[in-house]
Formats: structure tokens, sequence, C-alpha cells
């Protein structure tokens, strides 16, 4: 009898164990750079000529809302794909963490931290933040292109992905925006 309880803790402990692993299975593969191009590609939206460029810890306060500390801490690379005119309000980053909760807390820190209204004159529709496995998705700009990106990541995930994360909203037909302290003045 003790024989059999005890292998089936065993099993029970197996089967929850392996049941753990299955929401931080990471199923991208490449460089950030190179999945976003992927991303955009398969959303098949209008993103317009922009700039690609590597994310750094300098550049992590600007470009995703983290500290350079918070960087160093959770980050492994980062890229971003930003409008080449600086009218247009529109910037998409992949970051690949050191690891899944990494991502959980990455995710939380850019909704926290990121600034849509960096642009100053001009505004996002949408700014949206997304985890899959170790990487974090942020996609700004047009709610259209917004949420492309976030369907192109589950269909690229195969359907592994987080809730996304709105964490700021501009209806530019009825003016309300929903956001932190960033939000514009409107008259």
């Amino acid at each position: 009898m003790k024989k059999a309880l005890c292998l089936a803790a065993a099993i029970m402990l197996l089967l929850g164990c392996a049941a753990c692993g299955t929401g931080a299975k990471d199923t991208l593969e490449g460089t950030p750079q190179e999945l976003l191009a992927q991303l955009k590609e398969t959303a098949a939206a209008d993103f317009g000529m922009a700039f690609d460029s590597e994310v750094t810890a300098e550049t992590a306060p600007g470009t995703l809302g983290l500290t350079a500390d918070e960087f160093e801490k959770f980050v492994d690379s980062a890229s971003e794909s930003a409008a080449a005119i600086s009218s247009i309000a529109q910037s998409n980053v992949l970051v690949k963490c050191k690891d899944a909760a990494a991502a959980a807390e990455v995710k939380k820190l850019i909704a926290e931290g990121y600034d849509s209204g960096k642009w100053i004159c001009v505004f996002p529709e949408q700014s949206v933040v997304v985890e899959s496995g170790s990487y974090v998705l942020l996609a700004v700009g047009t709610t259209e292109n917004t949420n492309a990106l976030i369907e192109a990541l589950k269909t690229v995930s195969d359907d592994n992905t987080g809730s996304p994360d709105v964490f700021y909203a501009h209806d530019t037909s009825a003016g309300d925006i929903i956001g932190g302290d960033d939000a514009p003045i409107l008259f």
C-alpha cells in the first residue's frame, strides 16, 4: 500500500512539473531584429518607412521606459522599428528577456514606465505590450497596426502569448484618452 501511494505521489509530482513548464516555453526562434521583421511581414499592415535599431541599456529609458539597470537585469537583447518620419507616432520593439519570469516583469515595467507622449506634437492611437515565453512585444501606433502585430505574434508563436495590456489608448474620433500623466491636453 505504501509503495502504491509513493508511486502515485511521484506520478502526480512529475505531471505537475510537466504542466508548470508548458506556459513558459519559447516557441519563437531568432534574434529580436529577425523576429520583429517576421512579425511585421506576417501582420501585413502598412508600417511606412521605418528605421530599425538595436536597443541598449542607454537607449532603453526612451525606447522602452525601462531604466538602464532594469534593462541589464532582465533583458538579453532588443530591437526597435520606429517610424522614419518624426510626425508619426509609431514604435515597435521586440525584447528577448533572460527568461519567462523576466518577461513578465518587463511587460509590467513597460506598461508603467513607457512615455506614449514622447513625440510631443503627435500621439499614438494605442500603446500595448504582450509577452510570449521570454519575449515581450511593445507595439505603439495606430490601433490597426498594433492589433495586427499582436495577432502576428500569436500566429508566429503558435498562440503562446499572454494577455495584451493596452496601457494607453487615444480615440482620435472622440478625443478620449486612457493613460497616465503623458496624455496630451485636448482643447
